[in-house]
């Protein structure tokens, strides 16, 4: 009697173990694709004018009885301009500096001021962060850049000034932030990107494809690929390497992800529009020299939401270029069919 009620208290847990479980919400799967707040180029424009007056209002500490001579820069939320101005009589040298500043404002979501008290040895800090400045192609770590975020604290592009002490020029730069800040959600639009989780799923895919395909150039054998897969800030979400792949394809994958991602178009195709060869007969020659050097030849694919927005890109490289294409477009392909659905 006492094992046919254990029995029955036992087959009572278990059912209501199982109920339970049954009633509980399974984990939302991660999104694949996420919206992106950013400046608009119509409110990047503003800011840009706030600045300007602002500029237009300060006595220069360097140009005795004169105002301020400024370069402004607003950025986006992909680090690409959207606005910018020169006051006449500026110093040339100040326009890269102040892009400089936006874009190590955007890198690091800080302003330039933070990033120059981190890294220098006579701060209070004492330089956690010394020698930043040579990453990223060179930053700039004294005052004038500052990030720009949404109400939701969330960043949303970045501007950079230069052109007189830095002091004004952070000033200059305060009003800008300002403005932006005033506007709100007026200045602001959205931009989709794959997100980590989608960049995982074409990852997988172009991984897998890999692994099936016959080599050109390792005969009997697979092919052996680095894969790269970049979102809307052009930066990595999700990469891989295969055993014994060339090291030097590491660099050529990352290059193909970052081409397709400049351009919006395969890398095969930027080939054919900058070769005397092709049929185009190449109005596009030279492009290879631009943007710190492209890659152009097949291999990387551009990543299209089902509205033909770009949210990201893929980059393959390892084996003949043909093969190269065939991976990365099954990694395309497979964040392409859940998309769709």
């Amino acid at each position: 009697m006492k094992r046919i009620c254990l029995w029955a208290l036992l087959f009572a847990a278990v059912t209501l173990a199982g109920a339970r479980a049954a009633d509980e919400p399974k984990p939302a799967e991660a999104p694949l694709v996420i919206d992106l707040p950013t400046l608009t180029q119509d409110g990047a424009e503003q800011i840009v004018a706030a600045a300007k007056a602002k500029a237009a209002e300060l006595d220069s500490p360097i140009y005795k009885g004169a105002k301020t001579k400024m370069h402004v820069y607003v950025i986006g939320r992909e680090g690409t301009l959207l606005a910018g101005t020169q006051a006449n009589g500026a110093w040339p040298g100040s326009a890269d500096i102040a892009m400089r500043k936006a874009r190590t404002a955007w890198f690091f979501k800080l302003p330039t001021r933070t990033i120059g008290e981190l890294s220098r040895v006579d701060k209070e800090a004492k330089a956690p962060l010394f020698g930043i400045e040579v990453s990223n192609t060179g930053l700039i770590s004294f005052p004038g850049g500052l990030p720009i975020f949404n109400e939701a604290g969330v960043l949303v592009g970045a501007i950079g000034v230069s052109g007189d002490t830095v002091d004004m020029d952070e000033e200059v730069a305060k009003a800008g932030v300002a403005k932006a800040k005033e506007l709100g959600e007026k200045a602001l639009g959205k931009v989709p990107s794959l997100t980590q989780a989608g960049a995982a799923l074409i990852v997988h895919a172009a991984v897998k494809k890999a692994a099936e395909t016959e080599s050109a150039v390792y005969k009997g054998a697979k092919t052996k690929m680095h894969v790269y897969v970049i979102g809307r800030e052009g930066t990595v979400l999700g990469a891989s390497q295969a055993d014994d792949a060339w090291p030097g394809s590491a660099d050529i994958a990352q290059r193909k992800a970052r081409t397709s991602w400049l351009f919006k178009l395969p890398t095969g195709t930027i080939g054919d529009l900058s070769r005397l060869d092709k049929e185009a007969k190449a109005p596009l020659y030279g492009i290879e020299l631009s943007n710190t050097g492209l890659i152009t030849f097949p291999g990387g694919l551009p990543i299209m939401d089902a509205n033909g927005e770009l949210i990201g890109s893929i980059g393959v490289s390892g084996d003949a270029v043909g093969k190269d294409h065939e991976v990365a477009q099954a990694g395309v392909d497979a964040i392409g069919a859940k998309l769709k659905k």
